[in-house]
């Protein structure tokens, strides 16, 4: 086998060999398209403000025949960066924010502009001819930044605009299930922490004003401080009395001691059945009255709102901000293949094209 592919690959190179002798076969089968004006240029900035105009210098000339040359045209295509951030700052207990960071093209490559082309614009000293001009920019591109307002006036018109008319309650349900990663658990701390800080835990039915809290007196446990002379509210979430009327979840922590042979398990509790619950040593026992889970339940759904939830130091915790960018082309014609408009006598309606490299332009 191998005799045999030497032998071929060598007969394959000496045909090859013969065949560009006398001529070549790659040159006179390649088209390789017509040539076009060879172009470049610069520009004034990698930004410009919406509604204003781009300034640049462009040099074009043709290695073919420079009688040929027709006009000029800049070029873009537009895209749009949209920024969103919510953060849960009440909540200290964990770090809870919605981000989203995305870039679409909003306008595809397009005529902005056209340039007349003219002899007296050519350079003698650059052998090229010279267009410096300007292009504009569209004033609906602006840039809209909405971040940390203060107040809420005209927010819910902004919220609904930028994040959607369901965004809040899809935020606030997003929180509740961070708080409660399943039905046997649940972040008491977090909601400690948010409850307390928009002081809504109160030992007693009526406030001194009239105002009914949603707590009442057996929910809270109050520790006296002596350091601040206040008293610290909590959640009565342990106590004394087992029953099956109060009693609702069960945790234990278990020493890693190995059991002694003979040692006997030790009786904890009492489950819903009264059937003794064995452990063999038990160093803590955690349990929650469902009453004090439903009231918890019940002040997150009807006093915290999604306002509460992103209330931060310097104003609501959201932002959102919106930019463009475009990138531009120059592109130079010239009048090979031309062909006349019908509708308009003299119209450019054919040709061959060469573009410069692409300029990124951001809009401020």
């Amino acid at each position: 086998m191998k005799t045999i592919f030497k032998t071929l690959a060598l007969g394959l190179l000496l045909i090859a060999t013969a065949s560009c002798e006398q001529h070549d076969p790659f040159d006179e089968n390649t088209i390789t398209g017509a040539i076009g004006p060879h172009a470049y240029w610069t520009i004034e900035s990698s930004m410009v403000k919406a509604g204003e105009t781009m300034g640049f210098v462009g040099q074009y000339y043709s290695t073919v025949d420079r009688d040929y040359i027709d006009h000029s045209e800049v070029w873009y295509e537009l895209f749009e960066v949209e920024d969103k951030v919510v953060t849960a700052s009440l909540i200290k207990a964990f770090t809870y924010s919605v981000t989203s960071n995305i870039t679409a093209q909003k306008r595809m490559l397009q005529t902005i502009q056209s340039y007349p082309h003219s002899e007296d614009m050519y350079s003698d000293s650059l052998r090229a001819y010279v267009l410096e001009d300007r292009f504009p920019v569209s004033n609906t591109l602006s840039p809209i930044t909405w971040a940390q307002p203060t107040d809420t006036v005209g927010f819910n018109k902004n919220l609904y605009a930028y994040f959607g008319e369901n965004f809040a309650a899809e935020f606030k349900a997003g929180v509740t299930a961070k708080m409660n990663p399943s039905e046997e658990e649940r972040n008491y701390a977090a909601y400690m922490n948010v409850i307390q800080g928009l002081s809504l835990l109160t030992d007693t039915i009526v406030t001194a004003n009239g105002d009914r809290m949603p707590y009442v007196q057996w929910i809270t446990d109050s520790t006296f401080n002596a350091n601040t002379n206040t008293w610290v509210k909590g959640f009565k979430l342990n106590d004394t009395v087992w029953s099956k009327v109060n009693f609702d979840t069960i945790g234990f922590k278990v020493d890693s001691t190995p059991i002694k042979e003979g040692r006997p398990p030790v009786i904890v509790g009492y489950k819903y059945d009264t059937t003794p619950i064995l452990k063999p040593v038990v160093e803590e026992v955690i349990y929650v009255y469902p009453q004090i889970k439903n009231a918890i339940d019940s002040v997150w759904e009807n006093h915290v709102s999604f306002y509460d939830l992103i209330q931060g130091a310097d104003g609501y915790s959201i932002g959102y901000k919106r930019e463009y960018y475009i990138n531009a082309e120059l592109r130079v014609y010239d009048r090979k293949g031309f062909v006349e408009g019908k509708d308009t006598p003299g119209a450019y309606t054919g040709g061959t094209y060469s573009k410069t490299d692409e300029k990124k332009i951001s809009i401020n």
